[in-house]
């Protein structure tokens, strides 16, 4: 579809519009979806964490920065995933021990291996304090310049330095003592 839309009747006057909704979820849903695991939120909630996000969007397609649409949704995931994490505090789980190994084929080896450094990954990120969380997943998964990553999280580029930092020692310690 075109960005480009008539407003005139006369057809004369083309003026950029912001792509709608639905272009919007198609080309960034992956994306989204994606950064919302990273960000802290529970897989079995992601569908309903992005439903949010893009209701937000559509919301306040209005308010669209100069900047762009991909760091303007960045900072609604993590505003959502903050307060998605802040909510689930409050609700109790039953918790086990270990999750049930998965019975896989030996060609599925391969993936089984990424999924299982995956899960690695996101079991270390959750026993990150939040903010440190976000700005090691905006700066080292999203690979964003730290400068960005402080105005996203909004702090002084010192303290998101200050986190990153602690997140990636907390990280260290987490994997040594694993």
């Amino acid at each position: 579809m075109s960005a480009l839309r008539m407003l005139s009747p006369d057809r004369t006057s083309l003026v950029a519009q912001a792509p709608c909704i639905r272009e919007i979820v198609l080309s960034h849903g992956r994306y989204v979806w994606r950064l919302l695991r990273y960000l802290g939120v529970a897989e079995r909630d992601l569908d309903d964490v992005c439903q949010d996000v893009f209701t937000t969007v559509h919301r306040k397609l209005g308010d669209l920065a100069d900047e762009g649409l991909r760091p303007w949704l960045r900072t609604i995931c993590v505003n959502h995933a903050k307060n998605y994490r802040r909510r689930a505090r409050h609700h109790r789980e039953m918790l086990v021990d270990e999750m049930p190994e998965p019975v896989v084929s030996a060609s599925q080896e391969e993936g089984l291996e990424l999924a299982e450094a995956q899960r690695c990954l996101l079991t270390l990120l959750d026993r990150l304090d939040e903010d440190w969380r976000a700005i090691f997943v905006l700066h080292r998964v999203e690979d964003l310049p730290m400068e960005q990553v402080a105005k996203i999280v909004g702090c002084s580029l010192s303290t998101a330095y200050l986190r990153y930092q602690r997140a990636c020692a907390g990280l260290e310690n987490a994997l040594v003592n694993t």
